[in-house]
């Protein structure tokens, strides 16, 4: 009797096992979602080897499938959801220009990082932190140009100690990481916090954090999410941040209800200009400190990632340094160490760009979800909460976009730029968006530190130019790894230096 009951809730489990599957077999043919061109297998459960094979080649699953549609739609299978590529300069254009509650870019980040269950719903809802990025840190980027430059020289002193005629060897990634670490922050958070070994390492290691967490989170149901992420190391570095920063904001509070708003001689930095946006409790150590740690997040491993690959190409080409060389030379000299000397630096511009373009951060960019049902001109039908985005690391390698797309050519968007007018010039320079270069997103949702970013890149390589000569233990550029649509240059390889006379 025990074994016949066995027996039948064996077969009823079986066969609602295999109710749900035909459910969604059905679901997934009357989804609009069907008519989409996949890269990979398309079925219901065999979709899933897929999803298995894009965490470790989703370069080469973009790349075939922008080739094989010839830069139509086509979608892939990612662990969980669909994810829906578009390219060409019309539909670009249609995502940067369609309105949130179309297409949001907030649900996008959210999704991909998940940043409402990790910081908590105020980082998303009250963003005050990111006007100041857009509006305060680029205006004040010319009048605290001397403390980036003053960091980046300081900074390089004392983490590559060479000698004159010596050549010294330095892990890239690391020590990049710990240069910007310590120039971002000195707008940030200023001296002598900047250079504080805990709050560096914090500000180090959060990013790899918050990137593991987010994985994690990923795999369980939404609902256990806000549970779950309390497990996580994030809340206790938020709470170490706030150690570092809240006394600060406090001291700044005190200050200006007791001087007022306008007193002299008060810090121009992030600090102050979160504080000028925020509004009630805005206005706290906790929710400050929260923000100018977003900012971080943001800003830190994107900017050494993007120059760490810059100063691989370099260490490979040092054919181009003799002209970049000779341009920071005739620019410094008439200019100086400013913001409006970066402006007049073409080749170093273009060296970066160039970098960029070849590596770039993700294989897909400008993540948006669908709110509702939408459709491109194109007739594409796109159904709700879908995630769509840019192919951009394959559409930085069309030949119908650029000439000899695979070559590394430094000066390819300098020699674009001469013999051109200012506004020609500009186009082609780093911190422009166009709809066929797409490093910084496109839009109102484009990078608002890009400005800040691209100085301070640029202010990196410039200076190492002028003042060291960087080569390689061997010529053989370090491979980069991927993991799903993201790209990271090798963070063990090292680069070796030498002071110049």
């Amino acid at each position: 009797m025990e074994d016949s009951t066995t027996h039948l809730v064996s077969i009823g489990l079986g066969f609602l096992t295999a109710l749900y599957f035909l459910r969604l077999y059905i679901n997934a043919l009357k989804s609009p979602l069907h008519s989409i061109p996949t890269i990979g297998y398309s079925g219901v459960l065999t979709s899933y080897i897929t999803a298995i094979q894009y965490v470790f080649d989703a370069k080469g699953l973009i790349l075939s499938g922008y080739k094989k549609y010839g830069g139509e739609p086509f979608k892939v299978a990612t662990w969980g959801k669909w994810v829906v590529l578009v390219s060409g300069a019309q539909i670009v254009d249609e995502i940067r220009r369609a309105k949130d509650n179309q297409l949001s870019f907030d649900d996008g980040v959210a999704e991909a990082v998940q940043l409402n269950v990790i910081f908590g719903p105020q980082l998303l809802q009250h963003p005050y932190h990111i006007e100041a990025v857009r509006i305060q840190l680029t205006r004040h980027l010319a009048s605290r140009f001397a403390d980036i430059k003053d960091e980046i020289a300081c900074a390089l002193t004392d983490l590559i100690p060479t000698k004159e005629n010596e050549w010294t060897e330095v892990i890239a990634f690391e020590t990049i990481l710990k240069i910007v670490v310590r120039t971002s922050n000195r707008l940030f958070v200023g001296l002598p916090l900047c250079r504080d070994p805990d709050f560096m390492d914090l500000q180090q290691n959060f990013t790899f954090d918050v990137f593991i967490a987010a994985q994690l989170l990923s795999i369980f149901p939404k609902f256990l999410r806000p549970s779950l992420a309390r497990f996580t190391k994030v809340p206790r570095q938020l709470l170490r941040a706030e150690r570092h920063i809240g006394p600060l904001i406090e001291d700044r509070i005190a200050k200006i209800e007791e001087l007022g708003p306008s007193y002299t001689d008060q810090p121009n930095d992030m600090i102050n200009w979160c504080l000028e946006e925020a509004k009630g409790y805005q206005r706290s150590g906790r929710d400050l400190s929260m923000k100018i740690l977003a900012i971080n997040f943001a800003a830190n491993h994107t900017t050494s990632m993007g120059f760490t690959h810059v100063l691989y190409d370099l260490a490979i080409h040092p054919d181009c340094v003799p002209e970049m060389r000779r341009e920071v030379e005739a620019v410094i000299a008439e200019c100086g160490w400013t913001k409006e000397a970066m402006g007049k630096m073409l080749k170093v511009d273009s060296f970066i760009r160039e970098s960029a373009r070849l590596t770039g951060v993700d294989a897909w960019s400008m993540h948006r979800k669908t709110v509702k049902g939408y459709t491109f001109s194109n007739g594409l039908f796109v159904p709700a909460r879908t995630s769509i985005g840019v192919p951009v690391y394959a559409m930085h390698r069309d030949e119908n976009l650029y000439v000899n797309p695979e070559e590394f050519n430094p000066f390819r968007f300098s020699e674009l730029n001469d013999g051109g007018s200012n506004g020609e010039s500009a186009k082609h320079q780093m911190v422009s968006l166009s709809h066929d270069y797409i490093v910084f997103g496109n839009g109102r949702h484009a990078c608002p530190g890009r400005f800040f970013a691209v100085n301070e890149l640029k202010a990196m390589l410039a200076y190492i130019v002028l003042h060291y000569d960087v080569k390689l233990p061997t010529r053989i550029r370090p491979p980069s790894t991927w993991f799903q649509q993201h790209m990271i240059p090798n963070t063990k390889a090292k680069v070796m230096f030498r002071k110049r006379c």
